[in-house]
């Protein structure tokens, strides 16, 4: 099996935003029940647990950019059924690209730039997700608690802008990949790439 690390930190990196940008909010909005834990566990195990654990929680995110904004935008709901007709065409203009990208060295190049689009897109999509799951949460216990003001008003202010800032990113590389993907489309339709 040939795993690449830079998996494991792609898919890291939205578990360890979630956590990094959460964690001092929960911190400063629960010190006690925080401070007791810290001091009835080993501090070097909870912060190896909080890395480890970032990778499956940034996989778990990405999972869920992918369903959201990949999967069920290629699917088309009708009344009594679900049909995968979007789907099965998507996946035919998959193939019919792939063959343009595998024709010759030119296609190889297009496609390695077609890779790092479309993997920006899934990176900054996780990270979207896991900013957007923080907004909620700090937006739930603030009303909770009542304690939307202050530092935590200025908190939730802030991982809102991050959010957005990120999203608008996200968005960007979206429209991006979307007009390059059509290129290739209409690019793969030429009989040579038959």
């Amino acid at each position: 099996m040939n795993f690449d690390t830079k998996y494991l930190i792609r898919w890291g990196i939205p578990g360890w935003i979630l956590i990094m940008v959460l964690g001092p909010f929960i911190y400063f909005q629960f010190p006690i029940e925080i401070n007791k834990i810290i001091k009835e566990s080993n501090t070097l195990a909870l912060g190896a647990f909080l890395t480890v654990i970032g990778v499956p929680l940034g996989y778990l995110l990405n999972q869920i950019h992918h369903s959201l904004f990949w999967v069920i935008k290629r699917f088309r709901f009708s009344r009594k059924i679900l049909k995968q007709e979007k789907w099965y065409e998507y996946f035919r203009q998959e193939i019919q690209v792939d063959n343009m990208f595998f024709f010759d060295e030119k296609g190889l190049r297009k496609k390695e730039r077609y890779q790092y689009l479309l993997s920006r897109k899934h990176e900054l999509g996780g990270v979207t997700v896991s900013l957007g799951i923080v907004c909620i949460v700090q937006l739930i216990v603030n009303i909770q608690t009542s304690t939307m003001h202050g530092w935590s008003l200025c908190y939730f202010i802030l991982s809102i802008i991050l959010f957005l800032i990120i999203a608008i990113s996200r968005w960007y590389s979206s429209k991006n990949i979307d007009k390059y993907f059509e290129h290739y489309l209409n690019e793969s339709a030429d009989p040579k790439y038959k």
